[in-house]
This record gives C-alpha cells, structure tokens and sequence, in this order.
C-alpha cells in the first residue's frame, strides 16, 4: 500500500491525493508536517511535503510522484495520449505549481496562518498573480478540460490551485482574480463533478475549518 504524507491544507498533497484517488490505488493518509529532522529528511531529502512511501520505496516532489503514478499505472491514464498533448498538460501544470500557486502562498499564508502581509505586499502578489492566470488564460483548450478532451495533470493542479486563489483573492481584494480567465466558473463547476475532485475539496475545506477552529484556542 502507498502512504501519502503530509496536510490537507497542502495543494501539493491535494494534488497526489486526487492522482491516487484517480488511479483507484490503495493509499493510506498519514498527517505528517514538514520538518528538518533527520528521519523524515530520510524520506523527503528537502523536509518537504507531499511525499509518499511506496512499499518501502520514499517518494518526494508532487510532479514526480504523479509521474510514478502515470509509469506504475497506465491505464487510468492523467496524460493525453498525443506527445503534443501530454506536453500541454504538463505545461499547464507547470504555470499553475510554479507561478499561479507561489504568486498566491502570501495571501494563504496570511489568511490562513496570520503571516504579515502589507500594502505593499498585497500590491506585489496581486500583480504577480494576474501575471500567472494570464499566462493560463493563453494555454487552456477547453474541450472540457483545460488542456483539451482528457482529465490530465493539468485539471488537477487546477482543482488543487484555483479555488484557493479564487478564495484567497476576494477575502483580501474583494474581488476573484481568477475571472481573468474566460469560462473558469462553468469550468470549476465541471471539477467539482469529478469524485476524486469532489472528495478532496470536502477533505481539505474540513480539514482547514478544523484549523482554524484550533487556532482560536
């Protein structure tokens, strides 16, 4: 069986677990925070979370691990069967973890943790996420799902990202930046359709109440 460490207040861990869920593979959920400690620095070599165990076999990097996924179980595929395809999805992918999510993480950090968040870095993030949800807007393909006809990594990365930026946006600017690009409610509709899209918003919006509840104590 694999284990799936980390929190579900992670959009990275959510990202793995929809994957798993996805593959219809036996997963245990093992709350695990990121830590320097040397047992888990053993497991994930940067501290960080997601990271998985599969058999004995330690796993770290969402990409990675949803690429593992896609070479261990192929016929469940997450990936367009076209190399121009499969390069779409992973290049919406990579916009969405490596610009869209970072350009967002202070406003989370805020909301969610307290972490200090002036004008002055409120004026920064907002430019640098709709610097990121333009450069999605001009990759996606709708036909439904953003790279095209097949759920990939892309839509899950979306699943995982966008809801919180399009949170995250209207509590701090009183507006949802996501609406830069054209279709995303009917396309977030759509997401929250899919089961394994569907049990996890429900998973992470509990675990994030629970927290927050926590933190008033």
């Amino acid at each position: 069986m694999i284990k799936l460490y980390g929190v579900q207040l992670s959009a990275y861990y959510n990202k793995v677990k929809i994957a798993l869920l996805e593959k219809g593979v036996n997963f245990q959920e093992v709350p695990t925070r990121p830590s320097q400690e040397a047992a888990l620095l053993e497991l994930s070599p940067m501290g960080k979370i997601p990271f998985v165990d599969i058999n004995g076999h330690a796993l770290s990097e969402s990409t990675v691990i949803l690429e593992w996924l896609e070479d261990a179980y192929p016929t469940a595929a997450l990936l367009p069967p076209t190399p121009n395809g499969r390069a779409s999805a992973r290049e919406l992918m990579t916009m969405l973890d490596l610009y869209l999510m970072p350009a967002a993480a202070p406003l989370y950090r805020h909301l969610l943790f307290g972490a200090a968040l002036d004008e002055a870095g409120k004026a920064a993030a907002k430019a640098a996420i709709e610097r990121s949800l333009l450069a999605v807007s001009r990759l996606v393909q709708y036909g439904p799902w953003l790279a095209g006809e097949y759920f990939s990594f892309a839509d899950i990365s979306a699943a995982c990202i966008l809801p919180l930026v399009a949170a995250s946006t209207q509590q701090v600017y009183g507006e949802d930046l996501t609406t830069i690009i054209p279709g995303i409610e009917d396309y977030l509709a759509l997401l929250g359709k899919r089961a394994s899209v569907a049990r996890t918003w429900q998973d992470s919006a509990a675990a994030r109440a629970a927290y927050l509840e926590a933190s008033k104590q």
